[in-house]
């Protein structure tokens, strides 16, 4: 096991494209975070309005739900990454090179899936260390127990991003091109799986769509429960922006896919040709 975590992450270290992609995406989550204090909303249209504080979502406790929701949204960055470094093993035969050297495709899988995990912990570090800075930076009269009362949600992070690292894993290794996998991760994640969500509210179960794969995902780190979601409810008609499934569920379906993209990743790894 050390072996093949030395050979992945190796390889995974010395490639050029991971360490840029993974500066910009430290540098873009940090530029979010400073920037948003600094915001103020509106919470009515009224000429003596209310200001929404965002500061407010970095007070403890809330400001571990507020990071996770946003590194939540990031997810999708961390896909990409994982598509390159999957990507490149086809591009460059290194998959089949490997095998010549006597690695198992078992092997090959698991390295990438410790790489994964990897990834999703890094990232889980980075939002604890920068959730106890913000915190105690805008954090006023807190106890000891605010500060750890929602930290657990970073658990629920490490799991949502690794199911969503493994959806793009599966799609690498199914259609073993990288720009071929990020347009059809795109396009599933953004417009196709929206519009059958649509439709089998509308024509099948209404709960039915909360069960897909990207929403069970995005559910499991939802919006801190904070003035936030009364300011959008008051200024635009979201139909069903509330709707979710209860987040042991959320949790048991996330882990369900994940093992199930992973398994379905591991048949087709076995029975194709490198």
């Amino acid at each position: 096991m050390k072996r093949l975590f030395r050979i992945e992450w190796g390889k995974t270290w010395n490639y050029n494209v991971f360490k840029i992609l993974g500066i910009i995406y430290v540098i873009s989550f940090l530029i979010s975070i400073i920037i948003l204090p600094l915001i103020q909303l509106k919470t009515n249209m009224s000429a003596e309005t209310d200001m929404l504080d965002i500061k407010s979502f970095y007070t403890f406790p809330v400001i571990w739900d507020t990071y996770a929701y946003l590194a939540g949204k990031s997810n999708m960055f961390l896909a990409i990454i994982v598509i390159f470094l999957i990507g490149n093993e086809f591009s460059y035969r290194t998959f089949r090179q490997h095998v010549i050297d006597g690695m198992t495709r078992d092997e090959l899988l698991f390295g990438k899936l410790m790489v994964i995990g990897v990834i999703a912990l890094a990232n889980t570090i980075l939002i604890f260390i920068l959730g106890w800075i913000f915190g105690l930076i805008y954090s006023t009269g807190y106890t000891f127990h605010d500060t750890i009362s929602s930290i657990s949600i970073l658990g629920i992070y490490f799991i949502q991003a690794v199911a969503y690292m493994i959806m793009a894993l599966f799609l690498t290794i199914w259609l073993r091109n990288k720009t071929l996998s990020m347009v059809v991760l795109l396009m599933y994640s953004l417009i196709l799986e929206p519009i059958i969500r649509l439709i089998v509210k509308k024509y099948v179960w209404v709960k039915l769509g909360l069960f897909f794969p990207v929403k069970v995902t995005t559910k499991m780190t939802p919006i801190p429960e904070n003035g936030l979601i009364e300011f959008i409810k008051s200024n635009a008609e979201i139909n069903g922006f509330g709707d979710s499934l209860p987040l042991y569920l959320n949790i048991f379906l996330a882990i369900a896919y994940s093992l199930f993209f992973f398994f379905l990743a591991r048949w087709i790894m076995l029975k194709r040709d490198l």
